[in-house]
């Protein structure tokens, strides 16, 4: 349990730089279809939408006034099941608009609309429905030029395939990001009690066990000798010579609680269910809400 420790501890600053990943889960249109997914009607998290915009106009801000490769990282994800009456199903659209427009339920809602690099001329652009998101293996995908001789490939915002529950597996996700080196990730999305339930549970398997990050556990540190570095979460503790001594490299998971969202399902209406799903999540990632990350993002 290396997380609860850290309920109603001082938020320690999130580093806006490249060793910072804001992680936004597939905020698909298709979870406006209850009817598809089971759901009762009811929802958690009243000000997701506002609030995950505001998580992205923040990070985009920060990317903004940064340099090429010292940049925090966006990486949105997309999920793109296999059955075609899955709500998500790209063929599948329907009256899911903010005001009822009728969309595609595999495109991204109005408040997480990821920017990408056209790899034809470098900028970035808005891409407000994927017609053709297509990956390696897919018929018809071109792989995209290489970048000219210089210039940062390590991009600051990212777009991601996924076509099950998992993040990690079957994807480039978990390389990437460690390839660039991310230390502080902080999730938000949907749906909690599925896919960022498994993305917060493995990835801190992941972590635990130094496979990403260092191996370490901090549930024994006071948190008054945790720190952030921005390139990892650390503590210390004195040795028998009572000199300090690193007990933790591991990566922080944080999870921004009231940015992400849970569909009622059965007699559990959608709040009762998210805030079950995040009360456990606590002992695998530090949970904060919207306001928090903001006021610590320096």
């Amino acid at each position: 349990m290396a997380y609860r420790h850290l309920i109603n501890s001082p938020l320690v600053p999130i580093p806006a730089k490249e060793t910072t990943c804001l992680l936004i889960i597939n905020c698909q249109n298709g979870f406006r279809n209850h009817e598809g997914w089971g759901c009762n009607g009811t929802v958690s998290s009243p000000n997701f939408d506002a609030n995950v915009a505001a998580l992205l106009a923040a990070f985009r801000k920060e990317a903004a006034k940064r340099p090429k490769g010292q940049q925090p990282l966006i990486m949105s994800t997309m999920y793109r099941p296999v059955w075609s009456s899955h709500p998500l199903y790209p063929g599948n659209s329907g009256p899911w608009g903010a005001n009822g427009e009728t969309r595609r339920g595999v495109d991204f809602l109005e408040c997480a609309v990821p920017r990408v690099r056209d790899p034809s001329d470098g900028v970035i652009k808005f891409l407000p429905s994927m017609d053709e998101p297509l990956v390696p293996g897919e018929e018809g995908y071109v792989e995209p030029p290489p970048p000219p001789p210089g210039e940062d490939r390590r991009l600051h915002e990212m777009l991601a395939t996924v076509h099950g529950p998992s993040l990690w597996f079957n994807t480039r996700i978990l390389e990437t990001l460690k390839e660039l080196n991310v230390r502080t990730l902080v999730i938000a999305g949907m749906s909690t009690d599925q896919h960022v339930s498994s993305a917060i549970r493995e990835v801190y398997n992941i972590t635990l066990v130094g496979k990403f990050g260092g191996e370490g556990n901090i549930w024994d540190i006071p948190f008054s000798d945790v720190y952030t570095d921005g390139v990892a979460v650390l503590g210390k503790r004195k040795d028998a010579s009572g000199e300090d001594e690193l007990t933790n490299d591991m990566m922080r998971i944080v999870l921004v609680e009231d940015a992400t969202r849970a569909l009622g399902r059965g007699k559990f209406d959608g709040q009762t269910l998210h805030d079950a799903h995040v009360e456990s999540l606590k002992d695998y990632a530090e949970v904060r809400t919207t306001a928090e990350i903001l006021g610590s993002f320096k």
